[in-house]
């Protein structure tokens, strides 16, 4: 584990603690029930995220496949300006570099479109994820308010993915934290 890992997961360590040692005062003393999932092995596992997997895939390669022709021309166009530039006069030379500048930036323009952050790499993934992490939450709900869990945690992000009403103290928190301010 590097130290930047170490600094990201102390607030969390933190976070997970205070939430642990504030349950019994939280839920009046009861009976408390933890629970906790693995999301990476639900998402690993499901048979529904193959599906959406392989839809993912293959539009991702479409546009990889659609990025890779543009770099081609754009890598030919530098070639036949290189090999002709000594023959080209001062107009057909300007003329040439604007051509690949313009398809240069029409490459890097079409490759932040649809793998940038908020690319349609990044749609189609929020896309396909959604209707999943929907069912999860759902079945998380049924188990949780079933068989009675107070709070259920999420192994592979360290962060809740359930909890049952009555047990959130953040408006405490806040009021307490407030106090010396007003």
């Amino acid at each position: 584990m590097t130290t930047g890992q170490i600094r990201t997961g102390l607030p969390r360590l933190v976070a997970t603690a205070a939430i642990l040692l504030a349950l019994p005062v939280a839920a009046g003393a009861a009976d408390v029930k933890l629970g906790y999932i693995d999301s990476a092995r639900i998402f690993a596992e499901y048979k529904g995220t193959e599906d959406a997997q392989r839809d993912f895939d293959q539009e991702v390669a479409g546009w990889e496949e659609q990025a890779r022709t543009m770099k081609a021309e754009l890598d030919s166009l530098a070639e036949v300006y290189q090999s002709q530039s000594l023959m080209l006069s001062e107009a057909k030379k300007t003329e040439r570099q604007q051509e690949i500048t313009a398809k240069q930036a029409e490459y890097e323009t079409f490759v932040q479109s649809v793998f940038g952050p908020e690319g349609r790499v990044a749609e189609k993934n929020s896309e396909l994820v959604r209707p999943i992490v929907d069912k999860i939450n759902l079945v998380l709900q049924e188990i949780g308010d079933a068989e009675g869990y107070t709070l259920v945690l999420d192994a592979s992000i360290g962060g809740i993915v359930y909890a049952s009403d009555g047990i959130d103290l953040t408006d405490r928190v806040l009021e307490e934290l407030n106090k010396g301010l007003e």
